[in-house]
């Protein structure tokens, strides 16, 4: 049985579901998503669960901040000329043009989007989108055949890059080895593809949060909390 409640510790709001189930301890679990879920004994009492998650409280803060510099926020854009659109963490100008034959170009300061109905701007959003996953596919091979081989080392599963559109995270890392990548990642600086990439690749490792992750990923690429910072700043 599952039951969703919250507490309040100073100005934040912890919302947390709980799972009673047939165990001898309390635990707690901040996922991806920034949801935090409690599993208790069957015969926890609520304030005790409550008191628990109070005093783990800057811990669960600090997890969800952790997962927030996992959340595409850029915001929806209109697909008309005039707009700005990011690409490898710079902003250009959309410029949208009829053309009878369709295409999508990157000049100076203006991404050019030529296509024969510039009303039509699902269209123009498809072009652009197809133009964005052409592009990342070829920035994202280059950078993951270049960072591979630092966790390859380690004698772990082989790890081979898939990419595809997501609304809730950068990236993810399975059991098999396939590392995942938002292709909403092309707008960031490549700085921030590659910290992404890298925090994935330790996943191959240690597949959880701990200290050793955190040692491997400080080891593998030493300045990536300046860079996870930048990725927050710079997709808004």
């Amino acid at each position: 049985m599952s039951k969703n409640e919250h507490i309040v510790f100073g100005k934040t709001k912890i919302e947390f579901s709980i799972d009673y189930k047939e165990r001898k301890s309390m635990t707690i679990q901040v996922h991806p998503d920034r949801s935090v879920k409690i599993l208790a004994p069957v015969d926890s009492p609520l304030d005790k669960v409550k008191t628990k998650i109070k005093k783990k409280a800057p811990w669960i803060i600090k997890q969800q901040d952790f997962f927030l510099s996992f959340y595409p926020l850029t915001p929806p854009r209109q697909y008309i000329s005039g707009e700005t659109h990011l690409y490898l963490g710079r902003q250009y100008r959309l410029k949208v043009v009829e053309q009878k034959e369709e295409s999508v170009k990157l000049q100076g300061a203006n991404i050019w989007v030529y296509t024969p109905s510039k009303e039509n701007r699902r269209q123009v959003e498809k072009l652009l989108k197809d133009w964005y996953t052409q592009k990342a596919h070829y920035h994202f091979t280059i950078l993951f055949n270049q960072l591979k081989p630092t966790i390859e080392k380690y004698n772990t599963v082989k790890p081979f890059l898939a990419q595809r559109w997501m609304k809730k995270r950068w990236g993810s890392c399975s059991p098999q080895g396939k590392i995942l990548l938002n292709t909403e990642l092309i707008k960031a600086p490549k700085a921030c593809i590659e910290y992404v990439l890298v925090h994935e690749l330790c996943h191959l490792i240690y597949p959880n949060h701990s200290q050793k992750f955190f040692r491997l990923l400080s080891y593998q690429l030493p300045g990536w909390r300046k860079v996870k910072d930048r990725l927050e700043r710079v997709m808004v």
